[in-house]
């Protein structure tokens, strides 16, 4: 699949540094694009995985930007972007890294959480340690 970008896509400053933008409406549910490219079984600051030891690099998907309150997630079976919502025109195209990666080549923090975006492995990791913590108070 080749992207003509002028049509379904604009990249251009967004919340998290360059990002992806919808220049056509987008019903909830609707695949946005099945992502294609090379695929490595680490995880890169630009890829996104689609398995548990794979990852995809693909040059739109390597360009959306990380929400708590995202508008699309991941199917990794068909390798694309589904809406979760109605994406309106010049709506920013995002994905809640924490719910999809196991874990970031480059940690950050979220803009709109403040919190370390780590992946759901040292979420989970964290969470554990958080439990076993608040058991030794009791």
């Amino acid at each position: 699949m080749n992207y003509d970008l002028s049509s379904q896509f604009e990249i251009k400053s967004g919340i998290h540094g360059i990002g992806v933008f919808a220049t056509k409406d987008i019903k909830k549910g609707e695949i946005i694009f099945t992502m294609e490219g090379k695929t490595v079984n680490h995880p890169t600051r630009t890829s996104v995985q689609i398995d548990a030891k794979l990852h995809i690099e693909d040059k739109i998907a390597g360009r959306i930007n990380h929400s708590c309150t995202p508008n699309a997630k991941v199917d990794r079976k068909t390798k694309s972007f589904i809406s979760l919502k109605d994406i309106k025109i010049g709506d920013e195209i995002t994905f809640d890294y924490n719910q999809n990666e196991d874990t970031l080549a480059s940690p950050f923090i979220c803009h709109c959480c403040h919190r370390l975006i780590t992946g759901k492995k040292q979420l989970q990791e964290n969470k554990n340690s958080t439990d076993i913590l608040s058991g030794l108070h009791h």
